[in-house]
């Protein structure tokens, strides 16, 4: 499913979606959460937690290494003796691999006095990893144990929303079936609960569907830029195989002259085919194995912590890219052999066998081979300003303003202390060594939280809008805005005043403004806070600034004075303290972490990292791309130059006569070595012309995935011609000095 669910709707879907139900169908819900173990000096670990439903592992056919999972079944148990499976990767790291740990009981702490032990039913194998192939969970706790350890309410609750929802159809159900059954589920919910449920549905989608829709543009670029290549190579090879057909003309004639049948000597050729079929797929499997093995270390990997919660990519070679990589290779093949085996299928053998001793005069060509060549100066250039906009985007996200600053500022996630706490945290911290200056929010930009937190806002000014809009916000302190380096553009920012006891004062940031008040003022307009209960005037407007991630789409913000919010609206009970420095952040890092320990062994931060780590990290999918596409795009020139190569090569082997004749009539040696490059030039021009097109239509694909430059960039299209104008002249030179290094007697002699 596509959206997220409270408890108490999965049940209604788990109840009547009747194409989920037999055999091993059904439908199971899981939801991100964090879980702290004490530690034995008054510490926590943070353990990263899915909370999922009972009958998670029986319908997703998961079982365990060690032990038992819980199963429907077990439901009433689990709310009186509270248990969890741990995954593999949990177990080997906090508990040392212990294989007595089944049976064993852990202290979980949720908030800062609750402490409850709940039971290890089993550990999980090292293959199962979550839903998410990109993911890793320490704990796996059923919702049963969720609500008797942390709060039911949050389950029972009808604003929070954070279950993801899949299902294993029943047998002999469609996708289309469950789509229906959703669809008309979720209108009756709708109906039922307009206030919290207006404007939402759900559809169902097959796996792969989601996998695709999750993937998002940069899936999609990066399919069409391997595409490119792989077709790239199959041109390549093709003209290859063209060529050396071609040349073998007069020897299959003379086979056939002497007797052998047609089908003997087209077996053979296609027995060629196949063996160069195999050996390209086994070098082909070693490549990408060897790619495999450091493809990892061109990902982004999560941003620098105390303690990592990052999870290894995780990459391999199995049945399914043998499989496809086999297939591709068997009917590229195929296709290829259909020249050779053509030429076999020639009745006329008199021409072919004048033609081994009579080498053209002419400068035709078949079509085939031209057109092979000029798609693949085509492929090649709008690789190149592929790659030259992709690497221009990942540049700009280090470079250009965000809306953040880009200067040391170190982030430490913890539990909210006490007021009196709080401030002797401020003063404590700002003690340390080269530390400039010191604030706090509920969040920091970019942190990793679900897309943000959101509040419900009702808007006087906007009549027409009855129901409450949901607005992302962050609550902080004053001079939050100044260390994390997000300019205030309008009216001020707050003050200590702002974050007293006393009218409710809010900032917004630029997209708010522009949409809600984009003909008047925003300044001094009124917003009703948590349902229209707390009344909030607007003192200032924001630059945009990213919330999850650089180059997102900028969307309304609200900022709430942090004492205002806790007091007034809801305590979350988090705290980030952001710390502006001079040196390198994570050097402060330990220091910084010693402070919250000292004043209290429960601020231990659940992570600590730097403002610029979480910007890099987000930025992660510009530079991923442009590093993959700078080695595609450097394989697709390589492979244009062989080509191109290969073709002139084969001209000047073909045209040896006729050279001869020119240079015996009285032709220079530069005027014979400008021919081929005339010859060159021509292709070039016709191979670019075709790649303006095909670079028009891959940067447009491309727009959402960059950042500060525009699709079809002057720079990018300059430095690809530049680029690809040299590599022809490159390709074409050493042909060039072979034709006109031709003796004319020789060349004559030779026929």
């Amino acid at each position: 499913y596509t959206t997220l669910f409270r408890s108490t709707e999965y049940q209604v879907l788990a109840d009547r979606a009747t194409a989920f139900h037999g055999g091993s169908g059904g439908v199971v819900a899981l939801g991100g959460r964090g879980s702290l173990m004490p530690n034995a000096d008054g510490t926590s670990t943070l353990l990263l937690n899915n909370v999922v439903s009972a009958n998670f592992f029986s319908v997703l056919g998961v079982h365990p290494m060690l032990g038992r999972v819980f199963t429907a079944a077990d439901s009433d148990r689990l709310r009186s003796h509270p248990g969890l499976v741990l995954g593999y990767r949990c177990w080997q790291r906090t508990f040392g691999g212990d294989p007595n740990i089944v049976g064993r009981q852990i202290p979980l702490r949720h908030g800062k006095d609750r402490i409850n032990q709940v039971d290890i039913w089993g550990v999980l194998p090292a293959d199962f990893r979550d839903v998410d192939p990109n993911s890793d969970r320490d704990l796996w706790i059923p919702a049963e144990t969720w609500a008797a350890t942390v709060d039911p309410g949050e389950l029972t609750s009808t604003t929070s929303r954070w279950f993801n929802l899949v299902g294993r159809l029943a047998p002999r159900a469609t996708v289309a079936q469950a789509d229906e059954q959703v669809a008309t589920i979720t209108q009756a919910l709708a109906a039922a609960d307009p206030v919290n449920n207006r404007g939402r549905s759900a559809r169902v989608v097959s796996d792969l569907s989601y996998r695709l829709q999750n993937a998002g543009t940069t899936g999609i670029v990066l399919f069409a830029i391997v595409g490119g290549v792989v077709l790239l190579c199959t041109v390549n090879v093709a003209h290859l195989l063209l060529a050396r057909a071609l040349s073998r003309g007069p020897e299959v004639a003379l086979r056939l002259s002497l007797g052998a049948t047609r089908w003997a000597v087209g077996r053979q050729l296609l027995i060629e085919n196949l063996l160069l079929c195999a050996f390209g797929w086994v070098a082909g499997l070693a490549v990408a194995a060897g790619i495999a093995s450091v493809l990892r270390r061109l990902l982004v990997s999560g941003p620098a912590m105390l303690v990592s919660l990052d999870t290894p990519p995780h990459f391999q070679i199995d049945w399914r890219v043998f499989f496809l990589a086999g297939l591709l290779a068997l009917v590229t093949m195929l296709l290829l052999a259909f020249v050779p085996l053509a030429q076999v299928a020639k009745p006329q053998l008199v021409p072919a066998l004048r033609s081994a001793s009579s080498q053209r005069t002419d400068d035709r060509t078949p079509g085939a081979r031209r057109c092979a060549v000029w798609l693949q100066i085509g492929i090649s250039f709008a690789l190149l300003v592929s790659t030259g906009t992709l690497v221009q985007s990942f540049l700009n996200t280090r470079t250009q303003p965000i809306g953040l600053t880009r200067n040391q500022v170190l982030v430490a996630f913890t539990q909210d202390p006490d007021d009196a706490m709080r401030h002797t945290v401020l003063a404590n911290l700002r003690t340390l060594p080269g530390v400039r200056s010191v604030a706090y929010g509920i969040r920091s930009p970019l942190m990793p939280s679900e897309n943000g937190i959101a509040e419900k806002v009702l808007l006087p000014s906007h009549p027409e809008l009855k129901d409450p809009v949901e607005i992302k916000f962050n609550a902080v302190s004053p001079g939050f805005l100044d260390v994390t380096g997000t300019r205030v553009v309008r009216g001020r920012g707050f003050t200590e005043a702002d974050d007293a006891d006393g009218p409710v004062s809010v900032l917004i940031n630029h997209s708010m403004a522009q949409k809600y008040w984009s003909l008047r003022d925003p300044i001094g307009q009124i917003v009703h806070l948590a349902d229209g209960h707390v009344d909030a005037r607007i003192i200032g407007v924001t630059e945009d600034a990213p919330i999850s991630q650089v180059g997102e789409i900028p969307e309304p913000y609200l900022y709430i004075p942090f004492h205002q919010y806790q007091t007034r609206l809801s305590n979350m009970g988090e705290i980030t303290f952001v710390i502006g420095t001079g040196q390198n952040a994570m050097s402060l890092a330990q220091d910084a972490r010693q402070v919250l320990i000292h004043i209290n062994p429960l601020l231990d931060p659940m992570f600590v990292t730097s403002l610029p780590e979480l910007i890099h990290y987000s930025a992660g999918n510009y530079q991923m791309l442009a590093e993959l596409v700078s080695a595609l795009g450097i394989i697709g020139l390589f492979l244009t130059i062989v080509g191109l190569y290969g073709f002139l090569a084969f001209r000047v082997t073909q045209r040896r006569r006729e050279i001869g004749i020119r240079m015996a009539l009285g032709a220079s040696r530069e005027a014979t070595a400008f021919l081929v490059l005339r010859d060159s030039a021509k292709m070039g021009a016709i191979g670019l012309a075709i790649g303006f097109g095909l670079a028009a239509v891959a940067t447009r694909l491309e727009t959402s995935v960059l950042f500060g430059v525009r699709p079809f960039d002057a720079f990018s299209l300059l430095a690809a011609f530049s680029l690809l104008a040299v590599a022809t002249l490159g390709a074409s030179w050493l042909p060039a000095r072979r034709a006109a290094s031709i003796e004319p007697m020789q060349a004559l002699r030779s026929e």
